[in-house]
């Protein structure tokens, strides 16, 4: 892969960069609250920025009530090269976890459990397939709260095989956040790799002491027992 010269909006510099993955550099704007998420330049990343911008105004236009646990969208970048999300001023589940003296109180992992499934809820009930779900691409806000985004993995095209994939990575991350262990760490691992360890008994270990009351939704995420995100939800909202 061959990236050309990346140049920085106007009015901002290196500093500004507040994250960034394969696909895209996260720029927050001086000031403000409002980040950009801009392509690195390859055609590739630009086609993957592309469809999150398709899907961020999909959902934008949506029938259903959108939830408060997902990156704001503010639209599309005046140059043309991104799109505009509200800032997550405490970055991410995982960078959390790690960062922590301790793991959070059991009402922290409901009200995020809660909102994760919520909004993967949301984008099934919009056709569409995360396709990515873990911790680093949920983010949390100045409250602690989750708001889950980055779709540029995504599918417009949501089918019973992505949904139950969806549902097997939430569940890992669910586990994530009751032990601060990030199942199958360093792999690159598909969903199929995942399931097949899962299913050999060797990552993630149901029995560990910290899943408390989360044993059994993790349990029914990862041994596809739900039918739906809409189960899940359900099952969580019982948990305070």
């Amino acid at each position: 892969m061959t990236r050309g010269i990346f140049y920085l909006p106007p009015d901002t510099s290196s500093s500004d960069i507040i994250g960034g993955g394969t696909s895209a550099l996260a720029i927050l704007y001086p000031g403000t609250r409002t980040v950009l998420k801009i392509s690195h330049g390859d055609p590739d990343e630009d086609a993957r920025c592309e469809l999150e911008a398709q899907i961020y105004d999909l959902l934008s236009k949506s029938q259903f009530s959108r939830p408060t646990s997902l990156l704001e969208y503010k639209g599309r970048s005046s140059c043309g090269r991104g799109i505009l999300l509200g800032y997550a001023e405490n970055h991410t589940v995982r960078r959390y976890l790690q960062h922590g003296a301790r793991l959070p109180d059991t009402t922290v992992i409901c009200r995020w459990a809660n909102q994760a499934a919520l909004g993967l809820r949301f984008l099934h009930m919009n056709g569409i397939g995360h396709r990515d779900v873990n911790c680093d691409n949920l983010f949390l806000d100045k409250d602690l709260n989750v708001q889950l985004g980055d779709f540029t993995s995504s599918s417009l095209h949501l089918n019973s095989a992505q949904r139950e994939d969806d549902l097997f990575e939430l569940g890992l991350a669910l586990y994530e956040m009751c032990t601060g262990v990030q199942p199958f760490k360093g792999m690159f691992y598909s969903v199929d790799d995942k399931r097949a360890e899962f299913l050999k008994g060797i990552s993630p270990d149901l029995s560990h002491v910290a899943l408390g009351k989360f044993k059994s939704p993790i349990s029914k995420c990862l041994n596809a027992q739900y039918k739906d995100t809409e189960e899940l939800v359900l099952d969580l909202s019982t948990c305070k």
